[in-house]
């Protein structure tokens, strides 16, 4: 117990992090899973360990992707942007693009809540739509506004 209150007074190392988290792991994969975890997850949390506060794993994203082996697993430093085409004229390869990452929907976002609209009219369902989509039109708008007030007005992607 003395080893542990003087390792819990100073700072750990790196190698200290390491060598905890190996003999972790250890007990729960195959030792070559262990040994690639062992560098992800102590590197993971040292990313977003700030000084004198408590460390907050909800900036940790485990994520599921597609990959041959286990042993294709690693720590990405920085953005997952794991999108696809979303229609056929999309270009599969751009290089050299500008890329913006928003949280907003670009899409009209129906209720969570069991909810339904009933239209007296044709015309009264055409409006709705028509101002669902005017909706739609105005935020990209805003973001092609925004990209002109950043980048200039450039034709690059």
């Amino acid at each position: 117990l003395e080893v542990l209150d003087k390792m819990a007074a100073n700072k750990c190392s790196r190698d200290d992090l390491i060598n905890v988290a190996r003999t972790s792991l250890r007990t729960k994969v195959k030792n070559q899973m262990a040994d690639l975890l062992t560098e992800v997850v102590v590197d993971a949390v040292l990313a977003i360990q700030k000084e004198n506060e408590p460390i907050d794993l909800h900036m940790v994203e485990i994520m599921e992707m597609e990959h041959k082996t286990e042993m294709d697993t690693k720590l990405v430093k920085g953005i997952v942007m794991d999108h696809g085409a979303r229609h056929p004229d999309m270009p599969k390869k751009m290089t050299d693009a500008y890329i913006l990452t928003c949280n907003v929907s670009l899409e009209y976002e129906k209720s969570e809540v069991n909810s339904g609209f009933f239209y007296k009219s044709a015309e009264e369902r055409e409006k709705l739509v028509k101002a669902e989509r005017a909706h739609c039109d105005d935020k990209v708008k805003q973001i092609i506004e925004l990209k002109r007030e950043v980048v200039g007005n450039t034709d690059k992607g």
